[in-house]
């Protein structure tokens, strides 16, 4: 086993005065190839202009399409390394198209939407799914907590979301037939516990709060990346989540010339997951729904802006998302027992 963890990492309220001396001292290269979304395009200009030891050339990220990223890789092909600074599509492109180039990169996290930043695994979209393949783990991670606390509390709490869902997957991976691994379980429910002791500084962005999301998050994706899977974050909730993906599609609204997705995110939808696997699993969904109301998640199907028919659909359909052994192989659940358990845990 050859695992990789990230060479240095640089947390600071405004980075401009450090990135340069932290890529070099990275000896990474001097030519880089940086994903950057256009929204955030003047705010990455002011935080690197100071970069003098870096020839740097910003990239718009494409789409998490196979092919496209596939494109992206044949463009980044005679650049050094890679940074992807944004949310977890723009860290995902970034990632895997440096992957299929063979190219270090460097993650730049400026929304902590999901614990994708040091994970080892890429989301892609390939034939109208979303799929979970190979990567790389980043060489360096830079926060910057002033971009950070700029952004959307949403987005924060749905990384805290998807960090809740640790504690069903761990459950499913103690009932697998796969080998348990009590140091990985452990770092994985740490990095729950942590973001569930400190929900007052993070509602209130305090800088703290931050930081301790961004190291939860980073824990998280180390538990991944220890055990060269996914299985210590990803159970039946994500299944779930998956299932919701299927059903619901890509929609998006146009607000000027960025492309909004209409869908819930991520780590609202494992959350939502987590209260289900957590009562098919026998353990306290309510202390979990509670956990998600005082973080402001949505806690039902009506807050999710999502219908109690899809909501069906998608438990119904979870089990068959993915080959791996969860509580919903447990049970050969019917339409109607989906419905009758959704409305046992409130969320229709």
């Amino acid at each position: 086993m050859k695992i990789d963890l990230p060479k240095s990492v640089l947390i600071e309220k405004d980075v401009s005065k450090k990135i340069d001396e932290f890529l070099l001292n990275l000896n990474l290269g001097k030519k880089c190839a940086v994903f950057c979304g256009e929204d955030l395009q003047k705010i990455v200009k002011n935080k690197i202009k100071k970069i003098k030891s870096t020839e740097i050339e910003i990239f718009l990220p494409e789409s998490t399409e196979k092919k496209s990223m596939e494109n992206c890789a044949k463009k980044i092909k005679n650049y050094d390394f890679v940074i992807g600074i944004g949310g977890g599509k723009t860290i995902d492109i970034a990632k895997y198209s440096a992957f299929l180039a063979g190219k270090k990169w460097v993650a730049f996290p400026t929304i902590l939407s999901h614990d994708g930043i040091v994970s080892s695994r890429a989301v892609i979209n390939e034939n109208r799914a979303k799929i979970s393949v190979d990567a790389e783990e980043p060489s360096a991670i830079i926060a910057d907590l002033g971009i950070i606390k700029k952004a959307p509390y949403r987005n924060l709490a749905a990384g805290c979301g998807d960090l809740l869902s640790n504690i069903s997957a761990v459950e499913d991976w103690k009932i697998s037939k796969e080998h348990y691994h009590t140091l990985v379980g452990e770092l994985s429910l740490l990095s729950a516990k942590a973001v569930i002791e400190h929900i007052n500084d993070i509602k209130k962005k305090k800088f703290h709060g931050l930081e301790i999301t961004l190291w939860s998050l980073i824990c998280s994706g180390f538990a991944m990346n220890i055990y060269s899977s996914s299985r210590p974050c990803s159970g039946s909730e994500h299944n779930f989540s998956h299932a919701l993906d299927l059903l619901l599609g890509e929609k998006n609204k146009q607000i000027g010339t960025r492309s909004v997705s209409l869908q819930p995110l991520h780590g609202e939808q494992v959350a939502l997951g987590t209260i289900i696997s957590v009562y098919l699993q026998g353990g306290d969904w309510k202390r979990i729904k509670n956990i998600m109301e005082k973080f402001g998640l949505p806690t039902n199907a009506e807050e999710m802006e999502i219908s109690d028919e899809v909501a069906v659909k998608a438990l119904h359909m979870a089990k068959n998302m993915r080959k791996r052994y969860t509580i919903l192989n447990k049970y050969n659940l019917s339409k109607a027992e989906c419905r009758k358990i959704l409305k046992k845990c409130e969320i229709i």
